[in-house]
């Protein structure tokens, strides 16, 4: 398996050629994204450090996981999301099992966003909590699972419904709050829609038996949300709960593994369990070159050293990102007040991401980015040295080199006739 390295500590295992429309912000160190397989539209934020996102295979999100600081969120294999938003915040979990399906306008969130306090004591009430939902759940449209639920293996969560509380196995749960309709129940994937099944179709499926989803309470296989989430809060780095869950949760193929009913016994201690995880050898890369960067792992399209095509050479190089924040804050007086620190800002990050680069070359000469002219759209990227961006940049650079020369009073002359230039041919 690629352990692919970034910087400030982050890691992405897996091959990223296999993650269609992956997106990655790192806004902060030490966070680490897991693939256990493949992947579709995964678009993560890392709002700060420490956490851990673990999508198994045959994943699609359509939405956003968005995290903050020691928190987990792990989508076992086969899961489907039309459109969700799981907001996991305050060193909260959110735990999804195999095989769910969640439809659109979906949201999950493990806190409250403001604290609420005892009048009289002035103590919190409101604490964060995490997210439990079991294997083969479905969730109807528009619904929002509240901080501290458990969803077991086998529910049916309704359109437009709010779950605050746990839902057992087998059942359908609907309304505001959500309330247990129906029991003695299991759903299948089969699509009426895409299918276009007709009254033929709907008379030969009137009994169609499956075993597969029919849920049973063993507390030899049942792990408990209880359990896990102690584990979790016991463990201090992303890199220690990768392990656990990939070991406890992930190689357990269990069918009633999180399947669980009323008035059975819930606070189940850990079983003992294989430590697999050591036993996969990863294969070093490093984050800043020639993975599939360019479309997947971005914080704002100028701010990382990628390739990919002569294109994305010339975006990347420090003339068009100079000229792009020129212009950029061009167009408002708070941006032109701000212009030489955003200007310095690109800079440092260039420095930086430059540095980083030399030494990834170090430890793997063939990660060299080769000449712009041996990609295959290098005539369409020269065009883009025309553009305004890229000239202004390339005067900016000009002029600090010749600074003692009154490079920078020539500097002003060049704007005025660059952008004269451009005017004409626009």
């Amino acid at each position: 398996m690629l352990e692919n390295i970034g910087e400030n500590g982050n890691i992405i295992y897996g091959d990223l050629s296999k993650q269609l429309n992956f997106k990655c912000d790192f806004k902060g160190k030490n966070n680490i994204v897991f693939f256990a397989g493949r992947s579709k539209n995964i678009n993560i934020t890392f709002h700060s450090d420490n956490n851990l996102v673990f999508i198994g295979n045959c994943v699609r999100v359509n939405g956003s996981i968005s995290l903050t600081k020691d928190c987990c969120c792990y989508i076992d294999d086969d899961s489907s999301f039309g459109g969700v938003s799981l907001r996991i915040y305050e060193a909260t979990n959110i735990i999804i099992g195999r095989d769910c399906m969640f439809s659109w306008s979906i949201w999950a969130g493990t806190c409250d966003y403001h604290p609420i306090m005892d009048i009289n004591s002035n103590n919190r009430l409101n604490f964060s909590k995490s997210i439990y939902i079991g294997d083969h759940v479905w969730c109807g449209q528009e619904a929002g699972i509240s901080k501290g639920v458990f969803i077991a293996s086998g529910s049916v969560i309704g359109a437009k419904s709010m779950v605050v509380k746990q839902c057992y196995s087998n059942t359908i749960n609907a309304g505001n709050p959500a309330k247990q309709i129906k029991n003695d129940i299991f759903w299948l994937r089969d699509d009426i829609f895409e299918q276009k099944w007709s009254k033929e179709e709907t008379l030969k499926n009137l009994n169609m038996s499956n075993e597969n989803f029919k849920y049973i309470y063993d507390k030899d296989k049942f792990i408990s949300p209880k359990a896990i989430e102690n584990m979790l809060n016991s463990l201090i780095n992303a890199k220690d709960k990768l392990e656990f869950l990939y070991d406890v949760i992930y190689n357990n193929k269990s069918k009633n593994r999180f399947a669980y009913f009323e008035n059975y016994p819930y606070d189940i201690s850990l079983t003992q369990y294989k430590k697999r995880f050591n036993n996969i050898k990863f294969k070093e890369q490093f984050l800043n070159c020639n993975i599939s960067e360019p479309s997947n792992i971005v914080k704002k399209p100028s701010s990382k050293l990628t390739y990919g095509s002569a294109k994305l050479q010339i975006l990347n190089g420090l003339e068009y990102r100079l000229g792009y924040t020129m212009v950029e804050s061009f167009k408002s007086t708070i941006g032109i007040f701000k212009l030489p620190f955003r200007l310095i800002d690109v800079l440092l990050k260039y420095k930086k991401e430059q540095k980083i680069y030399k030494e990834n070359i170090k430890h793997n000469p063939n990660l060299k980015v080769p000449e712009l002219k041996s990609y295959s759209d290098y005539e369409d990227a020269l065009r883009l040295k025309n553009h305004l961006s890229y000239n202004l940049g390339k005067a900016l650079i000009e002029a600090n080199k010749n600074w003692y020369k009154g490079g920078y009073v020539k500097f002003i002359f060049e704007v005025i006739k660059i952008k004269k230039d451009h005017s004409k041919r626009v």
